[in-house]
């Protein structure tokens, strides 16, 4: 998000009575720009793309819900991520149930309500086919590794020979020919190679080595692109749109599109992340060297923990959400949590702050908060939309007794 659109919206929020002197630290969607990429990922892709934007990028019900309005599903990665999708208006049929940890319940329920799940081994496709009795509407599709090699993070590369997801095609490609002409109800194919750290070409090729094998097995209807489009973080990250990544498949897997197989797609970060903004009060500037702020590790656990892979731009404005003229200086940026390691930056030049000034983090609208980390048990923070200048409370922040019930008390 631009550094002038974020100024804006939050003066609309600081003006507002939806932020008030307890919210230390509060979290704003720009609710025109998640519409407008809502329709971005409806435009790019055939009009029978079933698009299951994935819940752990962005749990919000209030999402959801907008999803839903725009025709869209979402994907699930827990049994519990299900359940959010169903109480917030998705609709069973337009729900992907993927995960390697999928148990026999949660299994039998996603039979008898007909939600398509991604089989992550040849395991669960034989519990599966154990529980599903006579059900001729429940329909499934494997998720198969190409095995390409992983990207520039490890951790959320998932095509490595060695990967946990998936069924590598290189090692098991007669078991699978043999487990479409053997079950009527697998349908589809799931690829999905990494996420942010991969390259255009990378996700490209993953997508045309799992298509190039699995057009021909017997009874495929379905074919799942997966997610994994990178987002601008750093200046230099390479903004990839929705249309050219449609545009790269259409020139490498042409047939793809030829609207024999229906597209399923698993987008969260390119959807989410660069809608948001983290705010927070700097609560004390220690020496004139170190802001204290109320988000860090736990609301940004990677950034703190995995600082070379991942980067959040950070900028400040006055109290009052006007610019500081003052002459820059270098800072590092403590979180609020009680271990030595809780730093979300060791070193940035910022203007001169003073305390009760605003610190803002940048695109934080995808594996921020759906990342929450319980140590210290500080509250969620507010999350508030703000569209043409009127503001939407998406989740109040968290109460005492709301706090007490996740930890056990009644």
């Amino acid at each position: 998000m631009e550094e002038n659109k974020a100024q804006e919206l939050i003066k609309v929020a600081l003006n507002s009575m939806a932020i008030t002197e307890s919210d230390s630290s509060f979290i704003i969607y720009d609710l025109e720009l998640v519409n407008q990429r809502l329709v971005e990922l409806n435009d790019a892709f055939p009009l029978n793309t079933l698009h299951g934007i994935a819940i752990k990028a962005c749990p919000l019900p209030a999402m959801l819900k907008k999803q839903a309005q725009f025709g869209l599903g979402a994907e699930a990665a827990s049994i519990e991520e299900v359940q959010i999708a169903l109480r917030s208006g998705i609709t069973a049929d337009k729900i992907i149930f993927d995960g390697p940890a999928k148990t026999k319940a949660e299994i039998q329920f996603c039979i008898d309500n007909n939600i398509y799940i991604n089989m992550d081994s040849f395991e669960e496709l034989h519990r599966v086919n154990t529980l599903l009795g006579d059900n001729k509407n429940f329909k499934a599709g494997m998720r198969l590794n190409p095995a390409l090699g992983i990207g520039k993070i490890g951790d959320t590369s998932v095509a490595g020979k060695k990967s946990k997801f998936g069924i590598n095609i290189d090692e098991y490609s007669e078991k699978v020919q043999t487990a479409f002409e053997e079950h009527s109800w697998l349908v589809g194919v799931h690829v999905h190679v990494g996420s942010q750290g991969m390259l255009l070409a990378e996700l490209v090729n993953g997508t045309k080595k799992v298509f190039d094998f699995a057009r021909e097995l017997y009874g495929l209807e379905r074919f799942d692109l997966g997610g994994g489009l990178p987002v601008v973080y750093r200046d230099e990250d390479p903004n990839i749109s929705f249309r050219d990544y449609t545009a790269a498949l259409k020139r490498d897997v042409p047939h793809l599109f030829d609207g024999k197989l229906k597209l399923l797609t698993e987008f969260g970060r390119r959807v989410y992340a660069d809608t948001a903004i983290a705010v927070s009060n700097i609560e004390y500037v220690k020496d004139d060297k170190q802001i204290v702020a109320h988000l860090g590790a736990d609301m940004f656990l990677r950034r703190v923990y995995k600082p070379e892979d991942w980067f959040h731009k950070l900028t400040v404005l006055d109290h009052s959400a006007n610019v500081i003229p003052k002459l820059k200086q270098t800072y590092t940026v403590a979180g609020p949590l009680c271990f030595g390691g809780d730093f979300l930056s060791r070193e940035v030049s910022l203007p001169k702050v003073i305390e009760y000034d605003l610190l803002i983090i940048h695109d934080v609208g995808a594996y921020t908060l759906s990342m929450w980390s319980r140590h210290c048990s500080r509250f969620t923070p507010k999350v508030i939309g703000i569209k043409n200048g009127k503001v939407e409370t998406l989740k109040e922040r968290e109460t005492i007794n709301q706090l007490m019930a996740f930890w056990g008390s009644n």
